[in-house]
């Protein structure tokens, strides 16, 4: 015992104290053994990593397999980088481990998170060329693709509804999508209702998915159309409600024509058609008095320049074409004064005339037909001046001309009218004549190659203008100083086609003598208006420059139509303008136009591209630098299997050096 009562504490011998050293060490060295078998373990692993399967997660998400044998992918080396696909972006992911059926096996589940809900139903997943995906012994995941279905979830995009006439009763609908559908909803409002669906429509695609049908309303009235939904091929669905209107009217206006049904020879006289009515209201008004004097407007005034009896007929439209006709015969006498002109035909090639002349010009034609007709030409009237109170008889024959007439001309004579006036004095004369377009193809000779000539002392050329054309003769005009013997000339041309100089708007009246004017017919048939070119000039912008944009169209249909261009960014519409083509022609218009601020997209004229609208700056592109850094100083330390092996080791080793120095620095030592 010690000196204090208490007993002494013996210090354990040395061989005491040191005979659970070594089960202290192997104790330590254990977890290095394990890490050494496992990583030989992980060392045997060469099997690569395979694709499972893919399926919809949402709209915006991928779900997507993969799988490994005898080891675990590396999660850290999955990214959104690694994976492509035939539609969408993938914009990041998420990686979740799953029970894999099997000894030995694991596996993940990737999410693929996207950028945007697709407009595709199947989209297949494969990896980049610069994408790696591994397990933890190293091994890649083959460049192989899975395919997932049923991604589609954009609804149907609305471009277009539009409702054209054909006729009064029969319109084109027409539906625009931006992609195809496979069901269409229409309806049809008024005095009888209707719904239309796909089954009646025709596709055609472009860059805008378009459906056309014709539809006839069944009864007169004004219908309501209203595109009410679509659905696309992968059960997506749209409701617009996008309305037009159409009016079916089949009546023609009510005529009425007001104005005196007697009338003196020079006296002014009004007609009306104001008291015209129509249901939709009257649209035009076109008068026509006599054979050939055409007129415009509710009311007219003219003076008859003949007795006898003259017809005046008024055809009044409405806005959708219907039309009705009103005629009206007025007697016309002579009023006993020196403006008398009396005309009396003694047979086709001769006829009379006698009148009391009033100092200024003044028509001699019969009430009905030509003045005289020939073989080949035809004179329709004459217009000449008289001194003022002299009595005037004139004899006006219609002969063939003779031979020395072309040898004194070089021209081929057609007709020859004689005008036989005595000795008065016969001033500022006017013919009006037509010729046969069948004698003109005889010799080979365009309409511009006849002249009217007159013999006086010799034969003289005469101004002669086309005054008109009918399908079966050409109209002319040709002033004359004064009345003898004339001789229709013809030029002898290269034979061409007569029938093309139909196409030809035939000239006005002058106010002093109105001209014989072809009465035409109203236009039947349907236009056909296409856009056959068009160009951007420049084609190439950012926003807020400023380009033109041409447009030709043709009319490849049998009647006059307008055409409303259509000028579009995308499918905002820019500017619009309704061009009017006649039948068989073309037209051109310009836009000078200022592409939005902040706006990109195609730049369209009815759905054809013509430009681009980008937000590049236009300078030159500079390629990226690559990045500089301080190397890392456990860049050269070995990775894999060997790497992880020789970080097992030396982290043992130092964890073993820290026990046995403290255990040391416990015992004493």
């Amino acid at each position: 015992m010690s000196a204090t009562g208490h007993a002494r504490e013996t210090p354990p011998s040395a061989g005491r104290r040191r005979w659970w050293l070594p089960v202290l060490a192997v104790f330590l060295l254990l977890p290095l053994l394990i890490a050494v078998a496992s990583g030989t373990a992980a060392a045997e692993d060469t099997e690569s990593p395979e694709w499972g399967n893919a399926t919809r997660g949402n709209a915006t998400t991928i779900e997507v397999s993969l799988y490994d044998d005898g080891g675990s992918l590396d999660t850290g080396t999955i990214q959104a980088t690694d994976f492509e696909l035939t539609a969408g972006r993938v914009e990041n992911v998420s990686v979740a481990s799953i029970n894999a059926s099997g000894a030995n096996r694991t596996g993940v589940r990737v999410s693929l998170l996207l950028d945007k809900k697709l407009d595709t139903d199947n989209v297949t997943v494969s990896l980049r060329d610069t994408g790696s995906i591994t397990d933890e012994a190293g091994n890649e995941l083959p460049r192989e693709s899975v395919t997932v279905t049923g991604m589609d979830s954009v609804v149907p995009k609305y471009q277009s509804f539009e409702v054209s006439r054909i006729n009064s009763s029969t319109a084109r609908i027409s539906v625009g999508i931006h992609e195809p559908i496979q069901q269409l909803r229409v309806s049809v409002g008024g005095p009888s209702i209707d719904t239309l669906n796909l089954s009646g429509f025709t596709e055609r695609t472009g860059n805008t998915v378009t459906y056309t049908r014709t539809y006839t309303f069944p009864e007169e009235g004004k219908y309501s159309l209203l595109l009410m939904s679509v659905t696309d091929e992968n059960g997506n669905g749209n409701s617009f409600s996008r309305q037009q209107t159409f009016l079916y009217d089949d009546s023609a206006p009510n005529v009425t024509i007001t104005g005196p049904e007697n009338t003196t020879v020079g006296k002014s006289v009004t007609f009306s058609a104001a008291e015209t009515t129509d249901d939709q209201g009257v649209d035009s008004v076109r008068w026509q008095v006599g054979s050939d004097t055409i007129l415009t407007g509710k009311n007219i005034t003219v003076a008859f320049a003949s007795p006898g009896s003259h017809e005046v007929t008024v055809t009044a439209a409405d806005s959708l074409g219907n039309t009705a006709t009103v005629t009206r015969i007025v007697s016309v006498m002579g009023n006993g004064t020196s403006g008398n002109v009396t005309v009396r035909q003694l047979n086709a090639t001769t006829a009379n005339v006698s009148l009391n002349g009033t100092g200024q010009t003044q028509r001699i034609q019969p009430p009905q037909g030509a003045l005289v007709t020939g073989q080949n030409g035809t004179l329709e009237r004459l217009a000449v001046s008289f001194p003022r109170n002299e009595s005037a008889t004139l004899t006006i024959r219609s002969r063939r001309p003779g031979p020395a007439f072309a040898a004194a001309t070089g021209h081929t004579g057609v007709s020859q009218f004689d005008v036989d006036h005595g000795s008065v004095r016969a001033e500022d004369a006017t013919f009006t004549f037509t010729v046969d377009r069948d004698a003109l193809a005889a010799v080979g000779a365009e309409p511009d190659a006849v002249t009217l000539y007159r013999n006086s002392d010799g034969w003289t050329p005469l101004t002669t203008d086309i005054a008109g054309r009918s399908e079966s003769h050409i109209i002319y005009r040709a002033d004359a100083p004064g009345l003898s013997t004339f001789v229709v000339g013809i030029e002898q041309t290269a034979a061409t086609d007569m029938d093309a100089e139909a196409a030809t708007t035939d000239s006005e009246p002058s106010p002093s003598e109105p001209a014989t004017t072809e009465i035409r017919t109203a236009e039947s048939g349907q236009p056909d208006i296409v856009v056959t070119n068009a160009t951007a000039a420049p084609s190439t912008l950012s926003p807020g420059d400023r380009t033109v944009i041409t447009v030709e169209l043709e009319n490849r249909g049998t009647a006059s139509g307008d055409h409303n261009v259509i000028v579009a960014l995308n499918t905002s519409i820019l500017t619009t303008r309704t061009v009017t083509v006649p039948a068989g022609e073309a037209r051109t218009t310009e836009f000078a136009r200022s592409v939005p601020e902040n706006r990109t997209g195609e730049l369209t004229v009815d759905g054809q591209r013509v430009g681009n609208v980008t937000g590049d700056s236009g300078g030159l592109p500079i390629p990226a630098l690559p990045s500089i850094g301080v190397p890392n100083p456990l860049s050269l330390w070995p990775d894999g299997i060997v790497g992880t092996v020789l970080g097992g080791l030396l982290g043992v080793a130092v964890g073993l050096y820290s026990v046995l120095k403290a255990l040391a620095i416990y015992l004493g030592y």
